[in-house]
This record gives C-alpha cells, sequence and structure tokens, in this order.
C-alpha cells in the first residue's frame, strides 16, 4: 500500500512538472488587454478622425498612462497600422520603468472617429522574434458588426539580423515580409479564417534565425 502510494505522489509530481512545461513554452509571450470597462458597451468613447490614421496615436498613449502611470510610461511608438476593410489594427512599443513592452492595437470607426477596442501587449522577452496572433471571425464598422474572418500576424524584432519573416498557412499559402534595415516590428493582416501557421525568421543569405 505504501509503495502504491509513493509511486502515485511520484507520477503526480512528474506529470506537474510536464503540464508546466508545456504551458511555458506555448505561452512565450504574456500579454494582457487593457481595454475600457468604465463606460457601456453601446456608447464607447470615440476618438481622434478616421480620416488620419495618426490621430489614433495619442488616445492611445493616453490609455497605457491610465493604465500604468504617467511617470512610468515612455518611449511611446505606433510602428505599423493596417485595415480590413475600415476596421484598423496597429502594432506598438513602449517603456514602463524603462522595461521594453509591445503589443497590438485593435480599433474601428465610429461616427467619424476611432473607438479602441483593445490593446494587447506585454513585456519583451528572450527570443530572437516575438510573435503576436490574432484571430476573428466579425468585425465593427461604423453601428453594426459584419462578418469578416481575419488573423493578424505581429512580432517585435529583438535580432537585427533578421531580414526575411516567411509565414506558412496550413493552406499551403506564404506570405513572405521584408524586413528594413531598423525595423523594430512587422504588421500583416489577412483578410482570411487561417486556424494555424508556420513562422520562420530568416538572414539575409536566407538562413534560418527561428521559427514558430
Amino acid at each position: 500500500m505504501i509503495r502504491r502510494l509513493i509511486l502515485f505522489f511520484t507520477l503526480a509530481l512528474i506529470f506537474s512538472g510536464c503540464s508546466n512545461t508545456e504551458k511555458s513554452i506555448n505561452n512565450e509571450q504574456v500579454t494582457q488587454s487593457i481595454n475600457e470597462s468604465t463606460f457601456p458597451a453601446d456608447n464607447p468613447p470615440i476618438v481622434g478622425d478616421v480620416t488620419d490614421e495618426k490621430s489614433i496615436e495619442q488616445p492611445i498613449k493616453e490609455r497605457l498612462v491610465k493604465h500604468y502611470n504617467p511617470r512610468s510610461v515612455s518611449d511611446f511608438e505606433v510602428t505599423n497600422c493596417s485595415k480590413i476593410s475600415k476596421t484598423i489594427f496597429c502594432t506598438i512599443n513602449f517603456k514602463v520603468d524603462g522595461k521594453l513592452h509591445y503589443g497590438l492595437v485593435h480599433a474601428f470607426p465610429k461616427d467619424k472617429g476611432w473607438v479602441i477596442q483593445t490593446i494587447d501587449e506585454g513585456p519583451e522577452i528572450a527570443v530572437p522574434v516575438a510573435l503576436q496572433m490574432t484571430v476573428g471571425n466579425d468585425l465593427i464598422e461604423e453601428n453594426e458588426t459584419i462578418e469578416k474572418p481575419f488573423r493578424i500576424y505581429s512580432g517585435y524584432i529583438h535580432d537585427k539580423r533578421v531580414k526575411q519573416i516567411n509565414i506558412t498557412t496550413t493552406d499551403d499559402r506564404m506570405y513572405v515580409i521584408k524586413i528594413s534595415e531598423d525595423q523594430k516590428q512587422f504588421l500583416y493582416v489577412s483578410p482570411r479564417k487561417e486556424e494555424k501557421a508556420k513562422i520562420v525568421a530568416l538572414d539575409k543569405d536566407g538562413n534560418m534565425i527561428y521559427q514558430q
């Protein structure tokens, strides 16, 4: 009986360790979603000017400052913006108490301005390319929701040797993203339903640096 109990607890510890390892491997970047929760869903704050993409930058920064605090947030940047129909997605990076954070913003148009739907961001992680992927099945435009599948591929590039990102989907489509000399982040917006993708980072000679 004692031997059985010892065997049971040993197996429990082994499986517990495996579970924690799998969780840390499969969730390389821990992100948090900074969403406005102080207003009714049918009456969101409208910011900026929908005809000017740069007008969304200050409201995003203000949301981050409100979430953290004015003294801790610095070096804020919006590095890429791309649209599906009228909905906009932006990559951002900034520092919190000197530590780098990066993420993805999702906003939609309403009454000639923007409604910031989500800001998904997190601190840097020690990998050559920190990847973030978002998927959805519908978009909000003005005062209606339209059925429109999408998948967003974005990431922060830590390794300056990376000059190309190849994204291969399960149906054998490939997207190739060229990385310029000083480019920090990349963003590709696919207006398609894609369940999975393999992402490979290459150097200027086509040698693989990182994959996920």
